[in-house]
């Protein structure tokens, strides 16, 4: 998780010369460390969450660059989210700690953002770290000089590497701020230039073998044995399973993809990825075998993979996955749905009664420890199971036998199946099942007794996602009818004036803050697939949204990730990559193509715009598998 600090050396596959290295130094710098109220009365529970830290935060405000320059202090950004893990290590180890406060609000103004609320920010600083870094991922550090230009960053790094990192960018301010601030503009400038470099399209016959290179990436990064991509770090990618998914059910995938799909489905649902007694998956894994997960849960991510399986499973005739991808739902309906604040009950989703869904359940439970409210120390473990007729049959079944990975306890899992149970205990089939359920019911039980914090911001863009997948699901099921037509109300009545879509619902409009890019994509894309898949109208609301998005976002050079970009180096892009969302240009640019036959002002705006793909996309097609796929598709 770690990133070293040497600044502007690499911008991931683009060199930059304008320096080699920061030089670190260890002095302990004076400052006066005071508690921070400001963060008090934020609509974020993770700004909320550093309320006492003794380090002076601010809230994202463009206007504190004004601030920057009068007192010629850069800003530090530093970027996360309530269920992050190694957000809640580095404010213990770091943000709590008063001599990195004291550096922090002596040299630098200290801001915090929440990336769900300034997506689009941290969006540019989450491309900025991997271009300079070669990876990235939060708390993300960045600092960013009075000219709005970012400078060097850092991510999760322990307390006295933190501390060096800070200092050696005060060494080297204090002894040439300006040519410091020239070079952060210069290598933003560079940066910008290169990216649009990247954005030249390439020849047609080069643009015509971009399946082929999709395909041979793919290939190579695959996990034929555990699934996935990568053999350290495990993510399940979801936009790129959907393309696979999606070109094998037009006939156009490799035949090594059925498979693929297969073992990374069937592995990531029954290994340590997934909350088997709950229904819901975990954000990433640490080992390739999906077993030691970080245990933040993300709504965008539960509807995404809603949608995979249930659509896998219809394609593959794999029943299972149809039932699990409604177990996921359901786990979304149970975990995940607001609560009424005066009466502690599970709020109704009914068009009346509807309050949204939290945008992430904690990796951390209410005494701070990871993972403490999924996992089963063995005392737990035998309470709980307690007057069970045969407790070691669901251990069995749940994977928690032998050592355990964690310090905690045990992790549920797949383990025995019902045939092996069977044999093993001398019961019959249905015996077992009946035991299982009953063990899973106790489990349960024992499990709603623990503390779990929820973020409940309720995001718009993330419900637009959960849409999709409840349209399919009630194809399925009726009971997630209700509930998709109760999502499908409220992005309606947010909807309603489509320049003043917000970012957050629920809120007043002065909180609410403006959407970005992703939300008019991921709402456009909900209402209208809901609209395929249930038959209920809603094409004239997609289409405003869409046309919208075409006029707020569009520059001479690509789309712009929100309509007034508070930084300069926040470049518009003609094709933003997916790694693990959606692209919002490849869903506006295909959503136009369907809705343009009816809609002058949508067939006008596709008609004017490149569609040739860049240089650049050649380089990372799995960032941009659905575009590729789209463009392929629609010439033939």
């Amino acid at each position: 998780m770690m990133l070293g600090v040497d600044m502007f050396a690499h911008f991931g596959r683009y060199r930059v010369s304008l320096i080699t290295a920061l030089l670190l130094g260890a002095m302990v710098l004076p400052g006066v460390a005071k508690a921070n109220p400001e963060m008090a009365d934020s609509i974020s529970p993770y700004l909320r969450l550093h309320v006492d830290d003794p380090v002076n935060w601010r809230g994202w405000d463009p206007a504190l660059l004004d601030k920057a320059r009068e007192e010629q202090r850069p800003l530090l950004i530093s970027s996360g989210y309530y269920s992050c893990y190694y957000c809640h290590v580095m404010q213990e180890e770091s943000f709590k700690d008063e001599g990195i406060a004291e550096r922090l609000n002596e040299h630098f103004i200290p801001v915090k953002v929440d990336r769900e609320v300034d997506g689009a920010l941290d969006s540019y600083l989450l491309e900025f770290q991997r271009a300079t870094a070669g990876s990235a991922g939060w708390p993300l550090n960045v600092v960013v000089t009075p000219d709005g230009h970012a400078l060097t960053g850092v991510v999760y790094a322990p307390r006295d590497q933190f501390a060096e990192f800070l200092d050696g960018i005060t060494e080297r301010l204090d002894a040439d701020y300006d040519a410091l601030v020239d070079l952060a503009r210069r290598g933003s400038e560079e940066l910008s230039t290169q990216l649009r470099e990247g954005e030249e399209p390439m020849s047609d016959s080069r643009a015509g073998r971009l399946p082929q290179v999709l395909w041979s990436r793919f290939e190579r990064e695959a996990d034929d044995l555990g699934g996935g991509f990568g053999q350290s770090t495990k993510f399940p990618h979801s936009p790129w399973l959907r393309a696979m998914l999606e070109a094998d059910q037009v006939g156009e995938a490799p035949d090594w993809i059925p498979e693929f799909l297969e073992i990374t489905l069937d592995e990531m649902s029954g290994s340590g990825l997934r909350d088997v007694l709950g229904g819901g998956f975990f954000r990433y894994s640490e080992s390739p075998d999906w077993n030691e997960p970080h245990f933040e849960v993300m709504l965008e991510d539960q509807a995404q993979l809603a949608w995979l399986y249930l659509q896998a499973g219809e394609h593959y005739g794999r029943e299972d996955w149809i039932e699990l991808g409604l177990e996921n739902l359901d786990f979304v309906k149970r975990d995940m749905a607001l609560r009424e604040d005066d009466m502690g009950e599970q709020a109704d989703t009914s068009a009346d009664g509807f309050r949204g869904f939290a945008s992430s359940l904690s990796a951390m439970d209410d005494q701070g420890r990871e993972g403490g409210a999924y996992l089963w120390p063995e005392e737990d473990l035998a309470t709980a199971l307690e007057g069970h007729e045969n407790p070691e049959l669901v251990r069995a079944w749940f994977g928690m036998e032998g050592s355990s990975v964690f310090d905690l306890g045990y992790l549920p899992r797949s383990g025995d199946s019902k045939a092996e149970l069977a044999e093993r205990f001398d019961l019959d089939e249905d015996a077992v099942k009946e035991q299982i359920d009953a063990g899973r019911e106790a489990l349960i039980r024992a499990r709603e007794e623990r503390g779990l914090p929820r973020d409940e911001k309720v995001l718009t863009g993330a419900h637009g996602l959960l849409l999709s997948a409840l349209a399919v699901a009630a194809d399925h099921d009726e009971r997630f009818r209700e509930a998709g037509e109760a999502v499908r109300g409220w992005l309606l009545e947010v909807a309603d004036d489509p320049a003043a879509l917000p970012a957050l619902m629920g809120l007043p409009a002065d909180q609410a803050g403006a959407a970005t890019l992703n939300d008019y994509a991921f709402v456009a894309q909900g209402l209208n697939d809901w609209e395929r898949q249930q038959g209920e109208g809603g094409t004239e609301v997609v289409a405003a949204l869409l046309e919208n998005a075409w006029e707020r976002f569009l520059d001479a050079d690509g789309f712009r990730a929100e309509p007034e970009p508070p930084l300069p180096g926040m470049i518009s892009q003609r094709f933003h990559p997916a790694v693990h969302r959606p692209s919002p240009t490849t869903l506006i640019l295909a959503l136009t193509e369907e809705l343009a036959e009816n809609h002058e002002t949508l067939e006008a705006a596709l008609t004017d715009y490149d569609l040739r793909p860049g240089r650049a996309i050649e380089s990372d097609p799995h960032h941009h598998a659905r575009l590729i796929l789209w463009l392929q598709h629609r010439t033939r």
